[in-house]
């Protein structure tokens, strides 16, 4: 029997609300090629500041993650080079840190190239209201800010739902573009595309690529990993700590999936 995996039974638990939360009108536009300047870059400007509220969540998850007190006896090397799961999932977050940082600057730079404004309407103190901004990037400002250590200092895997909403926006995030690239049109050239080619020349290549396939898998390894630690410590209760933490991780899920189908602006006409 292949070992439980939380991530497997998150994705296979909502099929339709996965659907919907990676496939909409306006992927399909931009695999088609049909996405204006205009609506490229309102999205754009939505997903900057995704990104700065994604940041500020790696920020709370670092501030509550508990890592090791002690370490192994350097006389024991195959225990010293193994890694606790919290050990992996700092040094994901740290990769989680560099990374969005220089894809927030490669595509500021491609807007640019491409002529793309990738800035909303700010008031005379600079900042966004909140009315201008995607329904879908409220509510991950809402999670990633919500990100907190639990009242009760007992809980099982203190950072699992923190964790699962990362993993669960980068994973409908690459499954959207990745979507999005296999139905792009060949028989058109980038330069007639209505955003002059940016989303397929560059944008979308980067977020179907296999690199990010690999930095996605490696969080969903580090949380699955740390849930059948805790069920292997816990013998003879182990289909109840599955339960609790498969419950605890769904709730996160359906947020991630209602927050993703939100994100996505609206376009008019027909696709």
């Amino acid at each position: 029997m292949a070992p439980f995996s939380l991530t497997q039974t998150l994705l296979t638990s909502h099929p339709v609300a996965h659907q919907t939360a990676t496939q909409s009108p306006f992927l399909a536009r931009a695999s088609q090629g049909r996405l204006s300047k205009a609506l490229l870059g309102q999205w754009l400007a939505n997903d900057r500041l995704y990104i700065h509220a994604y940041i500020r969540g790696i920020g709370r998850l670092l501030s509550f993650l508990q890592l090791p007190d002690v370490v192994a006896p350097l006389r024991d090397e195959k225990a010293h080079r193994e890694q606790s799961v919290d050990e992996k999932l700092l040094h994901w977050m740290i990769d989680a840190l560099v990374n969005i940082r220089r894809e927030e600057d490669m595509f500021v730079r491609t807007a640019a190239k491409y002529g793309v404004d990738v800035n909303l309407v700010a008031g005379p103190d600079g900042r966004i209201a909140d009315g201008t901004k995607l329904e879908g990037l409220r509510r991950f400002e809402a999670l990633f800010d919500g990100i907190s250590p639990p009242s009760d200092g007992s809980v099982v895997l203190p950072w699992l739902e923190a964790a699962v909403i990362f993993w669960a926006t980068e994973k409908c995030y690459l499954d959207a573009w990745t979507g999005a690239a296999a139905r792009l049109a060949e028989d058109k050239r980038p330069e007639d595309d209505a955003d002059g080619g940016a989303l397929r020349r560059e944008l979308i290549p980067n977020w179907s690529s296999h690199e990010f396939a690999r930095f996605v898998d490696a969080l969903g390894e580090v949380v699955d990993a740390g849930v059948r630690r805790e069920m292997e410590l816990r013998k003879g209760e182990e289909e109840v700590v599955k339960g609790r933490l498969v419950e605890r991780a769904m709730g996160v899920w359906r947020e991630v999936l209602a927050a993703e189908e939100a994100f996505w602006p609206a376009v008019e006409g027909s696709i």
